[in-house]
């Protein structure tokens, strides 16, 4: 129930991305934003507190997160030029994921386990299209990136019915 879950949240997402692609990526990254600054912050009282190799570590950690938080407040620009790489590198991973569970689904003695290999090399495929088309708008990959999303959570979705997994 709880993989079904994640695919519908993934279907949800693809639709807000399609929908809303500028506004969605300028909200999700001031977001992340303000998250990076209080987490480092946090970290920065804690490493404060802390003594000897966990304070190093932990103020090193911090200092990243607060520059990671200023970086997406000031320049969400660049956030949007790295974003479609590891959306790619993402979608990209979960199809060859999904291949490698069609292939156990076929080991399994799935009798449909080649609907989900067809789907995965799909989804492999649309990652590589998302990878090669990196200097595209943001919006437009984004927008793309939903699509993908919703054929992802679809086709997941279908994968674990057709194999019962």
């Amino acid at each position: 129930m709880k993989n079904i879950l994640w695919d519908i949240i993934m279907i949800a997402i693809g639709v807000v991305l399609i929908l809303f692609p500028g506004a969605t990526m300028d909200i999700a990254i001031k977001v992340i934003g303000v998250i990076l600054l209080v987490a480092g912050a946090t970290g920065i009282v804690m490493g404060i507190r802390g003594q000897g190799l966990y304070m190093a570590y932990t103020m090193t950690g911090a200092v990243v997160s607060v520059v990671a938080g200023i970086v997406c407040l000031v320049s969400p620009n660049l956030i949007k030029s790295i974003l479609p790489l590891i959306m790619g590198v993402v979608i990209l991973a979960t199809g060859v994921f999904n291949i490698t569970n069609s292939f156990n689904a076929k080991k399994a003695g799935a009798s449909r386990w080649f609907v989900s290999l067809i789907l995965a090399v799909i989804t492999v495929i649309l990652g590589i299209v998302i990878l090669l088309n990196l200097n595209g708008t943001a919006d437009l990959l984004v927008t793309i990136i939903g699509i993908v999303f919703v054929y992802n959570g679809v086709s997941t979705l279908i994968m674990r019915i057709v194999n019962k997994v």
